[in-house]
């Protein structure tokens, strides 16, 4: 099944409604991305991507629904296929990236 690709709208409609989290797998905290980024408290959580690549399948059903978030959109996409691929998890990627939305960060 293709990978969920949505824009942060619809990224934010999805993890509202199945009530779980923005996955974010970059260097920078949370606090930064979540104001960059215009979110409530608590929408975005921080995930080691090098962890998830490595993750058990009893770890990796927390992250169910979850959407990932990355620079650009690369990263995330590839975290939510591995997941969908290895343990048949639906989760999604923020299309583009931070990037696309506020432009380059750094």
């Amino acid at each position: 099944m293709p990978v969920l690709e949505l824009y942060l709208e619809d990224a934010l409609s999805f993890v509202k409604e199945k009530g779980t989290k923005l996955v974010w797998i970059g260097k920078e905290p949370t606090e930064y991305i979540s104001q960059l980024l215009d979110l409530e408290p608590g929408v975005l959580v921080n995930a080691d991507p090098n962890k998830l690549l490595h993750i058990e399948q009893k770890d990796a059903a927390a992250y169910k629904d979850h959407i990932f978030v990355c620079y650009h959109g690369v990263s995330s996409k590839y975290v939510a296929e591995m997941l969908d691929e290895e343990y048949k998890l639906e989760s999604g990627s923020l299309k583009g990236g931070v990037t696309a939305i506020v432009g380059e960060i750094f």
